[in-house]
C-alpha cells in the first residue's frame, strides 16, 4: 500500500548555495509540523552543496534531493521542484533564506486549512545581509484575510509587498501551471497574481521567515544584467479585463511610470494608453505627489530601521 501524501512539500531548488544552505536546512528541520517532505534540487553546484545535501539526507528521512542532469536555471529549476511535489501545500525556501519561528509552516497550514477560500498565506520578514544581521522588517499588511484582486491592485501600486517565494505558502492545485519562465524577475509576482485571481490573502504580521540580500543573489545578478521583465508582466495583466476595468490610478500611475524610466520604445504604446486612461491632469497630481513625498516616506522607512535595531538590540543585550 502507497503512504498517504505529505500534508506539506518545502521545495529547496539550490545552486551554488553552500555558504547559507546549511542554515536554511537548519531552519526547516527544526519546524514542529512534522507531516511535510522536503525535496532538494541541486541545479548543477560546483561548491561543497551537494556534500552538504549527502550529509543531511542522511540525519532525516524526509529529505529527498537529486541533482538535475544538466543545469536547468532558476525558475526551470523552481518548476521541476513543483512537479515533483506531492503535497497538497506547497513552501519553498530557497538556499539563501530561513524561517524564523519553529513555528511557521504550522501557522500557515492551520490558515490554508480553516479557510479554503484562501489560495495564498504571507506572513511579515526580515532582510539579512550576508553576516545573517537583520538590516529590515517588512511589513506591509494588517493581519486579515483580504480580496485577492484587491490585493493584485496593492501590489500594481507598490513593488512587490507580498515578498519572496521563502514568506509565501499556496495550494499545489492552484499553482500547477508553475512559475513563468519568461520572467527571470518578477515571476515570484507572477505567480502571486495567479494565485490570487482564485481566492484571498491571507496574512500573519509576525515575522516567520527571512529573506537574504548579498552581492552574488539572483536579483542582483539580474540587475547587474539588466534584465528588466516589468513591461511583459504589465502588458500580461493589463490585458485582462478585470484589471483594465479594477485598475486604480495609483497603479496605473506607478506602472506608467516604471514604464516610462526602464520600458524604452518598446513601451511607448501601452505608456501612452496609460496615460490617456489616467488623463494628464492625474498624472501631473500624482507625479507631484510622488516628488513631495516620496523622500519624507523614505526618511520615515530609515528612521523606522533604526528604531528597531535599537529595540533589537536591547532585546539581545538583556537575554545575554
Amino acid at each position: 500500500m502507497m503512504p498517504p501524501p505529505p500534508k506539506v512539500s518545502v521545495l529547496v531548488p539550490v545552486y551554488n548555495g553552500e555558504k547559507f544552505l546549511a542554515e536554511c536546512l537548519d531552519s526547516v528541520l527544526t519546524q514542529d509540523f512534522s507531516d511535510m517532505e522536503i525535496l532538494i534540487a541541486d541545479d548543477g553546484s560546483t561548491d561543497g552543496s551537494v556534500a552538504l545535501l549527502e550529509r543531511y539526507a542522511i540525519t532525516d528521512r524526509r529529505i529527498r534531493w537529486w541533482k538535475n542532469e544538466r543545469n536547468l536555471g532558476l525558475i526551470a529549476n523552481f518548476n521541476h521542484c513543483l512537479r515533483e511535489a506531492k503535497g497538497e501545500y506547497i513552501k519553498y525556501v530557497l538556499q539563501d533564506d530561513l524561517l524564523l519561528s519553529p513555528t511557521t509552516v504550522r501557522r500557515m497550514v492551520e490558515l490554508l486549512d480553516q479557510h479554503p477560500e484562501v489560495s495564498l498565506v504571507g506572513s511579515a520578514s526580515q532582510v539579512l545581509d550576508e553576516n545573517s544581521q537583520v538590516t529590515e522588517v517588512r511589513n506591509y499588511f494588517k493581519p486579515a484575510i483580504m480580496d485577492g484582486r484587491q490585493t493584485i491592485m496593492r501590489c500594481l501600486e507598490r513593488a512587490n509587498p507580498i515578498g519572496e517565494p521563502s514568506v509565501v505558502m499556496f495550494r499545489r492545485t492552484q499553482a500547477t501551471r508553475g512559475f513563468d519562465e519568461q520572467l527571470p524577475q518578477l515571476l515570484d509576482l507572477d505567480m502571486w497574481f495567479h494565485l490570487l485571481e482564485q481566492g484571498r490573502f491571507a496574512y500573519l504580521a509576525e515575522p516567520l521567515c527571512a529573506f537574504r540580500q548579498h552581492a552574488n543573489q539572483q536579483t542582483k545578478v539580474n540587475r547587474r544584467s539588466g534584465i528588466n521583465d516589468e513591461l511583459l508582466l504589465i502588458t500580461n495583466w493589463y490585458a485582462k479585463p478585470w484589471v483594465q476595468t479594477s485598475i486604480t490610478r495609483g497603479a496605473l500611475f506607478r506602472q506608467m511610470h516604471c514604464l516610462r524610466k526602464h520600458g524604452g520604445a518598446e513601451a511607448s504604446e501601452l505608456t501612452a494608453n496609460m496615460i490617456n486612461r489616467l488623463g494628464w491632469h492625474w498624472y501631473v497630481v500624482l507625479w507631484c505627489k510622488r516628488k513631495l513625498f516620496r523622500p519624507a516616506e523614505k526618511l520615515g522607512r530609515q528612521v523606522k530601521r533604526k528604531i528597531w535595531k535599537l529595540n533589537h538590540n536591547r532585546v539581545v543585550e538583556n537575554f545575554l
